[in-house]
């Protein structure tokens, strides 16, 4: 079963450890939530009358302590999805315990929220989403200080932001744009969004109505040669190849630099790095190649929260999560200018920055539903749970081109694709033969329609 196997063998086993049981343990990866949740935490143990003990661990670092966390029968009572596991996986091997909602908290999700095959197996939740599914992550955020000095408009289109870095360059006194170049997966992520918007038919390399990945299709190509341009054209600040995302933001956010893409929870992470910069914040949201109107397709809101298997508190574990779902929760993500909340309403009369709002008002009217193997077959998590991931990935790819280790940018692009192809074929057979009623037909939606929200 590849890394999966690997992953729940090293992890198997499950149950309660000497002295666990004292009160509630929270674990989560979202830094810029970290005050919040310490503040909701000690609110939510008065009223449960237990003690809810809050732990914030790093992205890089949180999924190795959960594995070492239930290698050792102590994993928390309430943990973040960053396991990256399929919710079969993590209901077979014994990660995840069922999370009973009242019909109030029900109440209070949005049309949609749970969805079989994401959150819910045979009718039974397993994880909990509070965060929108509706967002876009490649947002082009300028200064709006410089972008007064030195006069230019907010770029819309590839050569709007061609024009705009380059009239920042000819000013001389700042530097046009930086970007977490250094950080592989994050390029991978931007670039699949901005390959959506530039007309790709489908996310993340993978097409929605043929279910083939096709990441040489042209909308890829032009967003990696776009970033060629900027680079190759010196419109980086000088150090930008090696910066991971706090190091791109944190440069962005001392302000001589015009441009940084970055997803919605850019204030956040400002804030916690130079909350002077906050009013210095502008976007023009999501750049499409000739400043079309932007659409973007996102499947069903994943899981945020799972209860662990162990757990010796589930009733008030259960009233804990419940608590995820009010308004006056949904107001303190908003306010954490993170992740968008699952009710993106709240955001109106919460205290964000104009931009901020700007954007969740944008994705309210530009992101749509997009179809999911796993929701119209729940067999194809079965599949999913054998998926290798392919090497080298796209971040990968854009970190050799505009480095000059990668020549021919579209021979490797169909290499990734032929790749991921043969993955996904593999771990299909490999479910199949487990005895999984699943087929690569499951992966393609020729009904799929560009700008409709998807219904099965």
């Amino acid at each position: 079963m590849g890394a999966l196997a690997g992953l729940l063998a090293a992890c198997g086993g499950t149950g309660s450890a000497p002295g666990a049981g004292a009160g509630i343990r929270w674990w989560d990866h979202f830094g810029g939530l970290q005050d919040q949740h310490k503040i909701w935490a000690a609110e939510q143990a008065k009223k449960l009358g237990l003690p809810v003990e809050y732990t914030y661990n790093e992205p890089g670092r949180a999924v190795e302590a959960l594995q070492l966390a239930n290698q050792s029968k102590q994993l928390p009572d309430v943990y973040s999805n960053i396991v990256g596991l399929p919710l079969p996986a993590l209901v077979d091997s014994g990660w995840v315990s069922p999370i009973e909602l009242s019909d109030e908290a029900l109440a209070r999700l949005p049309e949609g929220t749970l969805v079989e095959g994401i959150s819910m197996l045979d009718g039974v939740v397993y994880g909990l989403p509070v965060m929108s599914d509706r967002q876009y992550w490649a947002c082009t955020w300028y200064n709006s200080e410089i972008a007064e000095s030195v006069g230019f408009e907010p770029p819309r289109s590839y050569d709007e932001l061609r024009t705009a870095l380059g009239a920042i360059a000819d000013d001389g006194r700042f530097a046009p744009m930086t970007l977490a170049l250094g950080a592989s997966e994050r390029m991978r992520d931007q670039a699949d969004d901005l390959a959506q918007s530039g007309g790709f038919p489908g996310w993340q390399g993978l097409r929605y109505d043929t279910g083939e990945y096709a990441y040489e299709d042209d909308a890829y190509v032009n967003v990696i040669e776009l970033l060629k341009e900027i680079s190759d054209n010196g419109w980086l600040l000088p150090g930008t190849n090696s910066f991971q995302v706090p190091d791109a933001r944190g440069r962005w956010a001392a302000g001589s630099v015009g441009f940084a893409i970055d997803g919605p929870w850019a204030p956040g992470g400002v804030r916690a790095l130079n909350e002077a910069h906050l009013p210095k914040m502008a976007t023009s949201g999501q750049l499409t190649p000739e400043g079309e109107d932007l659409v973007i397709t996102r499947g069903a809101p994943a899981p945020v929260w799972f209860v662990a298997g162990n757990t010796k508190h589930p009733d008030e574990v259960n009233l804990l999560l419940e608590s995820f779902t009010q308004d006056d929760y949904q107001a303190v993500l908003a306010e954490a200018m993170d992740q968008p909340p699952l009710n993106l309403d709240v955001v109106a009369d919460a205290d964000v920055i104009e931009p901020y709002a700007w954007l969740v008002e944008d994705y309210k009217k530009r992101v749509f539903r997009a179809p999911q193997p796993q929701v119209r077959n729940p067999a194809a998590n079965e599949a999913l749970a054998f998926m290798m991931p392919a090497a080298p990935h796209l971040g990968d790819i854009i970190q050799g081109y505009l480095g000059g280790d990668v020549t021919d940018l579209r021979a490797e692009l169909v290499k990734l694709s032929d790749t991921a192809n043969q993955n996904l074929d593999q771990a299909i057979d490999k479910a199949s033969g487990a005895g999984a009623e699943v087929s690569r037909d499951d992966w393609a939606f020729t009904d799929w329609q560009r700008g409709v929200d998807y219904t099965y």
